[in-house]
């Protein structure tokens, strides 16, 4: 029996769900985030890496409470993110600003 979790960023919520190799998903979680708009510039959109991090952590805890797995059973992590975007990083790939949506 391998449990696995499958990461989901999309535009405003990240999505986790927990799944057994035998018994398939066992339980999930959702957060929310912001979408961090300009009324000066209506085609700027922007979200923050802290949001998005907040938001996995929750949607994690949520998620391994569904399932009633502990976070140290999960053998693998597979996440996909909404789009390409663009995400400017210093020294560490420390994000330096908000992630560009379009």
């Amino acid at each position: 029996m391998s449990i696995v979790a499958g990461v989901d960023f999309g535009t405003l919520s990240v999505r986790v769900s927990i799944f057994d190799s035998s018994l398939g998903r066992l339980g999930s979680g959702v957060a929310e985030y912001p979408l961090l708009r300009k009324k000066e510039d209506p085609d700027s959109a922007t979200e923050s890496p802290s949001d998005h991090m907040r938001g996995f952590v929750e949607a994690c805890g949520k998620a391994l409470a569904a399932a009633g797995v502990r976070g140290d059973r999960i053998e693998a992590v597979a996440a996909d993110a909404t789009g390409s975007t663009i995400v400017p990083v210093g020294e560490g790939l420390e994000p330096l600003d908000d992630y560009y949506m379009w």
